[in-house]
């Protein structure tokens, strides 16, 4: 039987090119990570234990360690970086093959950085394949505010992956174009914040000079169709960071399950409770016009639609619900939202394929989390979470829970079921929901409270969503209001 292969790559337990000295000294310092990967058996056949083989490749490509665990049918495990073999600064990348479908999410915990508490949270989805093209729909360098990290692994185990790198800023135009290869099953981390070999100047670029800072967007791509990679991107600012995966696909049509507009005074930062930003890259050779529809999660209704916004090709544009957004809009045409506005956003484009990525931000609780737009091909009537929370007292006293967010993305009403699985694989049948989702529209679960789905308060595990219309997911973790970390569920 074919085993199936999952793609997760990060710095096990300290990651080095993080906390290197800044280019310059007030730049974010998220402090030294570590990250935990959870893997869920996707079975839904009601088949035995799998066996899940964990391979952890250096930077250089070669096998540092691997470990195997027996998971059930849709149990979950998770694979600690404290108890993986490795050593400290170790950095790397890690492959999950089994003889199941998986799924599976890696979740990076820092701590001791420039946080206003000193510590920040991120996750992002495995890759059950690579590609010969990766976009990365946002990436920065600000001096002393923010900086990307993106994160290129070589897919595959007998091929150099030789890739370029193009950098597009937000005004259209190509600034940089860098090579670089990549060994077989090896890793390479581009820093933007640090002056290397394969960073663009900064200073010799015009619209840094003009701007203070380079905003933008990547389109990475390998020589041959024989050589692939995937990508993820992690920003850091002084007090939060966010992951998310690049995509290796757009669509004319894509589907955001998480917005929001909260605030209790709009004049200050410790005001807003929250906030959201939508970025989305045009994948195209010509011109495209793109549209976003909020969508009120009580309601149902199209609050705000914004657009039509003309994208060049390569370029991207950030549509953000507390300001605005250079190239999108004014910061006064989403203040029909109000201030307690939550929701999802559908993106539609003319003519050419986009990409897009969406965070919010939550300045009063120093947090911040992101995910990757989703289209119809990667949503799906079976849905994938491994790693859910509904732990601590309830309401304010609980310190870690989930919130589920379910866009139906076909235009039919969806009869939906959620079921909430132990490690083990077992469900918890009184935690079962039965839900009706409308066409294009969004359904939330908060795990902060007891109603409707009690868990018991110390429990983790494992969530199955199946539906007679395909569905995208998302999940946002959050730790007391210290931490937060969004993911892109896995959908079949």
């Amino acid at each position: 039987m074919k085993r199936s292969r999952l793609l997760m790559f990060f710095s096990l337990i300290l990651t080095l090119a993080l906390v290197a000295t800044p280019a310059f000294a007030a730049d974010p310092n998220p402090g030294s990570g570590s990250a935990d990967v959870t893997v869920m058996n996707a079975d839904t056949a009601g088949g035995g234990a799998a066996t899940v083989l964990a391979q952890y490749y250096s930077q250089a490509g070669t096998l540092s360690n691997t470990r195997q665990q027996n998971v059930n049918a849709l149990g979950s495990y998770q694979f600690r970086a404290a108890d993986s073999g490795l050593p400290d600064n170790w950095v790397g990348a890690m492959v999950l093959s089994a003889s199941t479908e998986l799924a599976a999410t890696a979740t990076i915990q820092w701590s001791g950085g420039s946080a206003g508490d000193g510590v920040e949270a991120d996750s992002y989805s495995g890759f059950a394949s690579g590609s010969n093209r990766m976009n990365v729909p946002f990436a920065v360098y600000a001096p002393n505010a923010q900086y990307t990290v993106i994160s290129v692994q070589n897919t595959e185990s007998a091929t150099t992956a030789n890739i370029t790198m193009k950098y597009y800023n937000r005004a259209g135009n190509l600034d940089a174009t860098i090579t670089d290869s990549i060994p077989p099953n090896g890793q390479k981390m581009y820093d933007l914040h640090v002056p290397g070999a394969k960073i663009p100047v900064w200073a010799n670029i015009p619209y840094f000079q003009t701007n203070g800072n380079w905003t933008g967007a990547l389109v990475i791509e390998t020589a041959s169709a024989d050589q692939k990679i995937a990508a993820v991107a992690n920003n850091f600012w002084p007090r939060y960071s966010i992951a998310y995966n690049a995509s290796n696909r757009g669509a004319r049509k894509l589907f955001v399950p998480s917005v929001e507009r909260r605030y209790t005074n709009p004049n200050t930062d410790a005001g807003w409770l929250g906030f959201s930003i939508t970025t989305i890259q045009n994948l195209g050779s010509t011109n495209t016009a793109v549209t976003l529809k909020y969508v009120n999660k009580d309601t149902q209704n199209i609050d705000l639609t914004v657009g039509p916004i003309t994208l060049g090709p390569g370029v991207a544009v950030g549509c953000n619900t507390r300001s605005g957004g250079a190239g999108c809009t004014a910061a006064a045409t989403y203040n029909v939202m109000a201030g307690g506005w939550a929701g999802s956003v559908i993106i539609e484009s003319t003519t050419q394929d986009v990409a897009a990525i969406s965070y919010s931000i939550r300045p009063r609780d120093n947090e911040a989390g992101a995910y990757t737009g989703a289209d119809a091909s990667n949503a799906g009537s079976n849905t994938f979470l491994p790693e859910v929370y509904q732990i601590g007292g309830s309401g304010d006293a609980r310190t870690l829970w989930s919130l589920l967010r379910l866009q139906n993305v076909s235009g039919n009403s969806a009869t939906v079921q959620v079921r909430f699985i132990n490690r083990d694989g077992t469900v918890v049948n009184a935690a079962t929901q039965n839900i009706s989702i409308a066409g294009e529209k969004s359904y939330n679960f908060n795990l902060r409270t007891d109603a409707p789905i009690n868990l018991g308060g110390n429990w983790s595990g494992g969530v199955h969503i199946s539906s007679n219309q395909p569905l995208a997911v998302v999940v946002e973790n959050l730790w007391g209001l210290s931490k937060l970390a969004a993911y892109n569920g896995y959908s079949r």
